[in-house]
C-alpha cells in the first residue's frame, strides 16, 4: 500500500512539473510573440522616426542650384491667337474640379460646390488643359462662392470664359542630392491645407478640428493641422500625381518616409508627423536645414504659374515676379496653424501662427526622386 501511495504522488508530483513546465513554454511563447509582433515593430518605428529626424537637420554637398526637369502640369497661359484659334475649335470633354468648397462664413458649412469646369487636349504633340469659371472659387472654405471672396478676379481671370493653359515640364531643385529630396521651382496650384472644419468643445477651449464625415465627434481627437489626414495631402498623391507623371515616371518616384514636425526641439505629434508618401509638401526643416549659399532663393516667397493664379492664389508683384506664400506641412502652435513661407521685402518668414488652414495657398511639392530620374545639372 505503502509503495502504491508513494507511486501516486511521484506521478502526481511529475504530473505537476510538467504541467508547469507547459505553462513556461506558453509563457515563453506569448512573450516571444508579443516581443515579435509589437515590440520589435516598435522598436523598428522608433528607430526609422530617429533615422528620419536626423536625416531632416544633415546638410551634405547638395547644390540647389542643381535642377532637373521631371513631369509635366498646366503652367503658362496660352495667348498665341493660330493656338487658341486651334483649342477653341475642340470640342473637349468637360469635368468638374471636386476640390472646390464653400460655405455660409462658420465653421461646420463647408460644401463641396461645382465652380469651375476643366478639359485636358493634345494638339500638335502639345498637350493643353483648358478651365472655365462658372462660380469663383472663394479664398476660404468657409465663404460663399463670390467675386469678393475670391482671388480669381483679382488675378484678372473670369468666369464663362475658356481659358488654355500649357503642360510644360516641371522644374525642381534639388535640396539633398544625396537622397534624392527636390522640391518645384514654382508654385504649382491652389489648395486649401484642409477642406473640412468643425468647432469641437473640449475643455470648454473650442478649437477647429477635421471632420470628413461631418460628424464632430469621429475625429474629435484629430487635429486639424495634422497633415497625416489633410485633404491636401490626399489631393497631392491622387489628383497632382496622376496628372504631372506619366506610368514610368511615377516609377522614378520613391514612396518615401518623411516627418513633419515642427522642429527638433518641439517635435508636434510625434509619430504622427511620420507618413510615407509619393509627393508631399516641404517640412519647415526641410527648407531651414539646407545650408547653401542660394538658401534665400530656395526658400522665398516663390514664382507662381497662371495656372495657380487662375486656380484662385493669392499673389503678389514682386520684383517684375508673380510671387506667393507656400503651405509647409509642418504643424504651428495651435489646432488649425499651419507653418508657411513667404516674404517681407526680400526677408524670409516662417509663420507658426498661420490659422487660416483653410485658405487657398501655394501648391510647392517636394518628393525623393530616384537617382536614375537626375540628368545633368542645369
Amino acid at each position: 500500500m505503502s509503495k502504491t501511495k508513494s507511486r501516486q504522488k511521484r506521478e502526481q508530483y511529475l504530473l505537476k512539473k510538467k504541467k508547469q513546465r507547459m505553462i513556461l513554454r506558453r509563457s515563453l511563447i506569448v512573450t516571444a510573440a508579443v516581443v515579435l509582433f509589437v515590440l520589435l515593430p516598435c522598436i523598428l518605428i522608433a528607430s526609422t522616426y530617429r533615422r528620419l529626424d536626423e536625416q531632416a537637420n544633415s546638410s551634405d554637398d547638395r547644390n540647389a542650384s542643381e535642377t532637373v526637369d521631371f513631369g509635366s502640369y498646366p503652367q503658362t497661359l496660352v495667348d498665341d491667337e493660330k493656338t487658341l484659334s486651334a483649342l477653341n475649335a475642340v470640342d473637349p470633354e468637360w469635368q468638374y474640379f471636386d476640390d472646390c468648397f464653400a460655405g455660409e462664413g462658420y465653421y461646420g458649412t463647408m460644401q463641396k460646390t461645382p465652380c469651375m469646369k476643366y478639359a485636358d487636349v493634345a494638339l500638335d504633340g502639345m498637350r493643353y488643359r483648358a478651365v472655365v469659371i462658372e462660380r469663383f472659387r472663394p479664398d476660404s472654405v468657409l465663404s460663399p462662392a463670390e467675386a469678393e471672396n475670391s482671388c480669381q478676379d483679382d488675378n484678372g481671370f473670369e468666369p464663362d470664359k475658356t481659358y488654355w493653359f500649357l503642360y510644360e515640364p516641371i522644374r525642381w531643385k534639388a535640396l539633398r542630392r544625396g537622397d534624392g529630396l527636390v522640391i518645384s521651382e514654382n508654385v504649382l496650384d491652389a489648395m486649401p491645407f484642409s477642406d473640412t472644419f468643425y468647432w469641437v468643445d473640449r475643455d470648454l477651449d473650442k478649437a477647429p478640428y477635421i471632420d470628413r464625415e461631418l460628424s464632430s465627434t469621429k475625429y474629435f481627437f484629430t487635429p486639424a493641422n495634422l497633415y497625416k489626414t489633410s485633404s491636401v495631402r490626399s489631393w497631392l498623391n491622387r489628383d497632382f500625381f496622376t496628372s504631372a507623371f506619366t506610368d514610368e515616371e511615377q516609377k522614378l518616384i520613391d514612396n518615401s518616409l518623411h516627418l513633419t514636425h515642427e522642429s527638433s526641439d518641439r517635435k508636434k505629434y510625434g509619430l504622427l508627423a511620420m507618413v510615407r508618401d509619393k509627393v508631399f509638401l516641404p517640412s519647415l526643416r526641410d527648407l531651414t536645414a539646407y545650408e547653401g549659399t542660394d538658401r534665400d532663393d530656395v526658400i522665398r516667397f516663390a514664382p507662381v504659374t497662371d495656372y495657380a493664379r487662375c486656380r484662385g492664389v493669392y499673389t503678389v508683384l514682386l520684383d517684375g515676379v508673380n510671387c506667393t506664400w507656400q503651405w509647409l506641412s509642418s504643424p504651428g502652435d495651435g489646432s488649425a496653424d499651419v507653418v508657411s513661407a513667404f516674404t517681407n521685402k526680400n526677408v524670409i518668414n516662417f509663420d507658426r501662427q498661420f490659422f487660416y488652414a483653410y485658405s487657398l495657398g501655394g501648391i510647392r511639392c517636394a518628393a525623393y526622386l530616384k537617382q536614375s530620374a537626375f540628368g545633368s545639372p542645369t
